[in-house]
């Protein structure tokens, strides 16, 4: 399939709940490259709007998901590839794409984009400009890029905005998280000036409020472990302010903080610039012995203090925990239980409660989950009828198992770790 002269081909993205802060940025990273000039771009929102727009004639096809939609994007896939016409060629991305490059090929797609896609895309739509698509099949993006904070962080063009990206790479080594290995263990951050540039020009369009995306909010500006960098994080609030943006929040969804990066100075800072009521913490777990075995770097003590600070400063914690690792013992959940128990009455702290999933390219993929026992379902379900606790736990119950049978089935390819790389 080339694109004909003079006509702009056709690229649609299949957006889901899931993916929309995915497909901003995609659309920003396009936007700023001018390749929105070349294409003529569609974001479809369904199934049958994806298939009504491309009802006949060529065009580029993308998939941006995580593990859990595995299923489902494999069903709409083969629905589409009945559907669309034999010129339409299939693209996909995001963290299941980087985890299980080969695997997401395997599913039918024709090109698949692991990691950062900030080079790799938009070089794949100009050789495709140019009529000569590659032989290779899978990419692999650069985890040390800083191309990121270049990139708008929105579409302008579309309408298309989310909150901001400031940070990527994280310094710690989870060995349940994806994030890591997806985007390095060396942080890089956008400009506090780049941000406010960026949010300053979405307000005409009505988007005054601002929350930003971060494996740990309270690390911008840090390069080590030495805790939060006020100073970077307080030029961060105070730009943003002065762009003008009304609203915003920091260290809460779609971010949380790491117990070990919370202090009373920080968490003023917050208060003093931010709308926020909440701090997202995460604490994982109760048991010392089982965060030291999923790398953690911190205790259980440090989640209990972050979460007291938290309370102290005026805000409410909401605290992750998960249940459900591979190898963990009823004394470790008791440990979970009554640490969020302290929380709660101690510190109001509300539970965002999680049954771990294994994630394909993180070190405990191949080791099955614990199954969760009526005690530890019976102390989350009384939490949450009192409106203490939330979270899919249930639902993640479920489809951990699921993707232990896509795992044993070979659905999910996730044993390489070999880079794919083309030169453009």
């Amino acid at each position: 399939m080339l694109p004909e002269r003079g006509v702009h081909p056709l690229l649609v993205l299949r957006k889901t709940r899931e993916n929309r802060y995915t497909l901003a940025a995609l659309l920003g990273c396009l936007e700023g490259e001018g390749l929105n000039r070349d294409f003529h771009i569609l974001i479809a929102s369904s199934l049958e709007e994806l298939t009504e727009k491309v009802a006949v004639g060529k065009a580029i096809v993308g998939f941006s998901f995580m593990t859990p939609h595995l299923l489902q994007v494999k069903e709409e896939l083969e629905k589409l590839r009945k559907a669309l016409s034999k010129d339409a060629i299939f693209v996909a991305g995001g963290s299941h794409a980087t985890g299980d490059p080969e695997g997401t090929l395997g599913l039918g797609f024709d090109f698949v984009f692991a990691g950062e896609s900030e080079r790799t895309f938009p070089a794949f739509l100009r050789r495709f400009l140019s009529g000569k698509l590659p032989d290779t099949k899978i990419f692999r993006g650069d985890k040390n890029s800083s191309i990121f904070a270049s990139c708008p962080p929105h579409s302008l063009a579309e309408h298309f905005f989310s909150p901001v990206e400031i940070t990527r790479g994280c310094l710690y080594h989870c060995a349940f998280c994806q994030t890591p290995r997806i985007f390095g263990h060396s942080p890089r951050h956008r400009s506090a000036a780049g941000v406010a540039m960026h949010l300053r020009r979405t307000i005409p369009y009505g988007y005054r409020q601002s929350a930003f995306i971060s494996p740990n909010a309270f690390s911008y500006g840090s390069k080590g472990r030495q805790g939060p960098n006020t100073e970077a994080i307080e030029a961060l609030l105070a730009a943003c302010s002065e762009a003008g943006v009304t609203g915003v929040h920091f260290g809460c969804f779609p971010s949380e903080v790491r117990p070990d990066w919370v202090n009373p100075e920080v968490l003023q800072l917050v208060k003093k610039y931010c709308r926020n009521k909440t701090i997202v913490l995460g604490a994982q777990s109760g048991s010392d012995s089982l965060l030291a075995e999923l790398n953690r770097g911190h205790s259980a003590e440090q989640a209990l203090s972050a979460s007291r600070w938290i309370r102290q400063a005026g805000f409410m914690p909401h605290v992750d925990f998960v249940f459900g690792f591979p190898g963990e013992t009823m004394q470790d959940r008791e440990c979970s239980l009554h640490l969020m128990k302290k929380m709660i009455e101690e510190h109001g702290a509300k539970i965002h409660a999680h049954t771990y999933l294994p994630l394909p390219g993180t070190p405990l993929f191949q080791k099955d989950p614990s199954r969760l026992d009526d005690e530890t379902k019976n102390a989350l379900e009384s939490w949450e009828r009192k409106n203490k606790l939330d979270g899919w736990w249930k639902e993640q119950e479920i489809m951990a198992w699921k993707i232990v049978e896509w795992r044993d089935q070979g659905v999910i390819q996730a044993e390489s770790s070999r880079e794919f790389r083309i030169d453009f």
